[in-house]
């Protein structure tokens, strides 16, 4: 009997794996084993499990079924590629697939898809989509794989694409504010008149946390004794437009980090004022209850946070950041402070430091200058 066998990826996390004994090769004489891994759970392993015992049963599995169609072999693989991952990065796979790569495809016999084929693709995405085309690419070759894996075509003509390169152009790097500009707008901020976008962009600001993270927060997350916050969750969508609460991206996004002792003071004050809106609106105001959400206490949709931002930078006539922009600010600033990149990788929940570098090592004007006059005066 096939086990089920519980283990852990090289990020540390559960998955689940199975082997399945399909009988003997009639061509090779050799024993046929089929192999799935990277179950988020039991239950999903044994369902795919028992699907495959089925075909292999029926004659199903091995069967080379040469007139299936590339929309046919992709809902097949959908399916397979659904008990491997999160349900958002299932969502937005399946709309890039759909939007991207199916209108190329999907009529065409995959048995009959060429490298020609393949290349005008990539010709077009490269056009219209440069900094997506890899990705494209990525996928397509996926599901072509499990073409050759279901014996449908003997080699993958993805494989055999030129991809063309872009012309890299140095690009100045600007979503975030210096120590001056996040001043002021937090000053504008908090002038505004809604309490709950400073409190909510004044805890991006100091905490470093993903738009994501701070939206999937709840009071019982927040220590007021110990100054610190669980970042354990996050908000993300779904299929069907749907808002989930699910699990961080990664391991090393699951993390406590120590705040400020005014930003406490802030997020106790509207704690209070929440409360207060609860309460006229029927609501109790309980620990499980989410830092920021709609008045009736349900998720806030992650777009909101975005308009609240082109609100403010228009009315005060600030420089426009997005959301994600704090995170560049806070890990800016960190650095200028004279953080190491252990620290800010730590407190940011990067599961590798490169990101960290890669991303937040921008110095700033001040910086560059003082660099500057340190090479001149050492010569001197």
């Amino acid at each position: 009997m096939t086990k089920i066998v519980k283990y852990q990826n090289k990020n540390g996390e559960t998955r689940f794996k199975f082997r399945y004994y399909a009988g003997i090769d009639d061509k090779t004489g050799k024993k046929r084993y089929i192999k799935r891994s990277n179950f988020l759970n039991e239950m999903d392993a044994k369902n795919a499990l028992s699907k495959i015992t089925y075909q292999v049963s029926t004659g199903e599995y091995f069967k080379r079924d040469s007139n299936i169609k590339f929309n046919g072999l992709f809902t097949l693989w959908l399916e397979l590629y659904k008990g491997t991952v999160k349900a958002s990065t299932y969502a937005t796979t399946k709309r890039i697939l759909k939007q991207h790569v199916l209108p190329f495809f999907k009529d065409y016999f995959v048995r009959k898809i060429t490298v020609v084929d393949c290349q005008r693709a990539v010709n077009c995405w490269f056009n219209e989509y440069p900094k997506q085309m890899k990705k494209y690419i990525f996928y397509t070759a996926r599901i072509l794989e499990y073409a050759i894996k279901l014996e449908i075509i003997e080699s993958n003509p993805m494989d055999n694409v030129i991809k063309p390169k872009t012309k890299k152009e140095p690009v100045k790097f600007n979503n975030f504010y210096t120590k001056n500009e996040l001043n002021q707008f937090l000053y504008c901020c908090k002038n505004n008149g809604n309490f709950k976008i400073y409190a909510f962009f004044r805890l991006l600001a100091y905490s470093g946390a993903r738009k994501g993270e701070a939206l999937a927060l709840t009071w019982k997350d927040i220590n007021f004794n110990k100054n610190t916050i669980s970042i354990n969750k996050t908000v993300t969508m779904v299929e069907n437009n749907k808002l989930v609460i699910q699990t961080p991206k990664t391991l090393s996004s699951i993390r406590v980090i120590y705040m400020d002792a005014e930003t406490m003071d802030i997020l106790k004050e509207w704690k209070s004022k929440q409360s207060h809106i609860f309460y006229m609106n029927g609501k109790s105001a309980l620990n499980d209850r989410l830092l920021f959400s709609k008045n009736d206490g349900s998720l806030l949709h992650p777009t909101r946070p975005n308009n609240w931002m082109h609100l403010l930078s228009k009315k005060f006539g600030l420089k426009y950041i997005s959301c994600h922009g704090f995170r560049h600010t806070h890990a800016s600033i960190l650095f200028q402070a004279g953080a190491t990149i252990k620290e800010v990788q730590n407190r940011l929940g990067h599961a590798d430091a490169k990101t960290t570098l890669n991303v937040y090592t921008h110095v700033t004007q001040k910086e560059q200058n003082e660099t500057a006059l340190k090479f001149a005066n050492y010569l001197n």
